[in-house]
């Protein structure tokens, strides 16, 4: 019986690259406030520059899945799916947070 990541379909990739990147953004964001909260960082840096920053790493996590299909098992649909979570989200960033640059 295959594993549940290693199918070849389009669902499972979507699924995976939505996942991904929304399970490391609230990490990656909880963790910047635990520490700015305990005073271990410093905050002189704009909300808007981290908020920017932990986004376009969560986006770049997808990267990942989408080697580890191409490369280990071929498995196009399921890289299809992670390609086209990571451009939609890609997609979102750029209409959310292009505004707050210019």
């Amino acid at each position: 019986m295959a594993k549940f990541y290693q199918k070849n379909n389009l669902q499972l990739g979507i699924g995976i690259g939505l996942l991904l990147p929304a399970i490391l953004f609230y990490g990656l964001h909880g963790i910047y406030k635990l520490w700015a909260e305990t005073g271990n960082l410093q905050t002189n840096i704009s909300t808007g520059f981290r908020e920017r920053t932990i986004a376009l790493l969560a986006i770049a996590i997808d990267i990942i899945p989408m080697r580890y299909y191409q490369k280990n098992r071929y498995w196009i649909d399921s890289m299809r799916g992670v390609t086209i979570a990571m451009a939609g989200l890609s997609v979102l960033w750029m209409v959310y947070f292009i505004p707050d640059l210019f």
